[in-house]
C-alpha cells in the first residue's frame, strides 16, 4: 500500500478546478474513480474530488474504496485532504490531512503552510515537521493540482518540489512520445510522461488525456525496471 501513496504523490497529472484562473487557463471540478492493482492483484478503487469552497478555497479529496485483501491494509473510512488557493503564481497549498481511517495516529498526519512567515509545522505519524518554505512548494495532493495547472497554462512541469513525511523531495516530469490507449472509456489519444526522483529506484509513467483535461487515462509505477503499481481510469464526470 505504501507503493501506491508514493504513486499517488507523483503522479501530478491529474486535475481540475472549477473556475477560470486569472491568467486565463480553465479548469474544471471533476470527479474521478481509478481500478488499482499492485502487483498484478486487484488493490480496489480510489475515488478523487476537485471542487471549490464557500470561501473561494480549492479542496482536494482521495477516498479508498479496497478490495477484500487490501482492506486489510488500507480502511474504507481513509481520507486524505488538501486544501490549496490557486493564482496567477500557480498553486500554493495552505492545509494538508491525513486521516487513515483507524484507531490511533500512525498512519495519520496534517501540515500547515503560513507563507507570510515562511515554515510549514505539522505532525506525521507522531513525528513533528517544521520545513521552509520555498517558491513552489507543494504537498503531496495539492503536486497533483500544481503540474496539472502548469500544463494547462502551457508550462512543461519540470522540477517540483513536495514535502512528503519529514523531508523535502523533487520529482522531474519528463515528456515522452504520444501514443495511443486503450481504457475503459475507450480509445484516446495520449501522451507519455515519466516522473522520477534522483537517488530512488522507481519510475513513475502517466498516459495523460489532453481531451479529458490533462487527466491521466492509466498510470503505472515501476520498481527495478519492474511495473508493480497500476491505476487505470474507469470514471470520470465534470462537475
Amino acid at each position: 500500500m505504501r507503493a501506491i501513496a508514493t504513486l499517488l504523490a507523483s503522479m501530478a497529472l491529474m486535475t481540475t478546478a472549477s473556475v477560470q484562473a486569472e491568467d486565463g487557463a480553465v479548469l474544471h471540478a471533476f470527479t474521478a474513480t481509478y481500478a488499482v492493482s499492485y502487483r498484478g492483484l486487484s488493490a480496489g478503487n480510489l475515488k478523487f474530488r476537485f471542487t471549490r469552497d464557500a470561501s473561494g478555497r480549492y479542496v482536494y479529496e482521495t477516498h479508498a474504496d479496497p478490495s477484500a485483501l487490501a482492506s486489510l491494509f488500507v480502511s474504507r473510512a481513509a481520507v486524505e485532504r488538501s486544501i490549496m488557493e490557486i493564482g496567477p503564481d500557480g498553486v500554493r497549498p495552505l492545509e494538508w490531512k491525513m486521516d487513515d481511517g483507524k484507531s490511533g495516529s500512525k498512519g495519520d498526519g496534517w501540515l500547515q503552510f503560513d507563507w507570510d512567515r515562511h515554515i510549514v509545522t505539522g505532525q506525521v505519524e507522531d513525528k513533528p515537521v517544521n520545513v521552509p518554505t520555498e517558491p513552489g512548494l507543494q504537498d503531496r495532493s495539492s503536486l497533483q493540482i500544481a503540474v496539472s495547472t502548469q500544463l494547462l497554462r502551457g508550462t512543461e512541469p519540470g522540477t517540483v518540489a513536495f514535502i512528503d513525511d519529514q523531508a523535502v523531495k523533487r520529482y522531474t516530469y519528463t515528456r515522452k512520445e504520444p501514443a495511443q490507449l486503450e481504457s475503459p472509456l475507450g480509445k484516446l489519444e495520449a501522451v507519455v510522461y515519466e516522473s522520477t526522483r534522483e537517488g530512488s529506484n522507481r519510475l513513475s509513467r502517466f498516459w495523460i488525456v489532453p481531451s479529458i483535461d490533462f487527466l491521466p487515462a492509466r498510470a503505472e509505477q515501476q520498481r527495478k525496471g519492474k511495473v508493480e503499481t497500476v491505476m487505470v481510469l474507469t470514471e470520470y464526470k465534470r462537475e
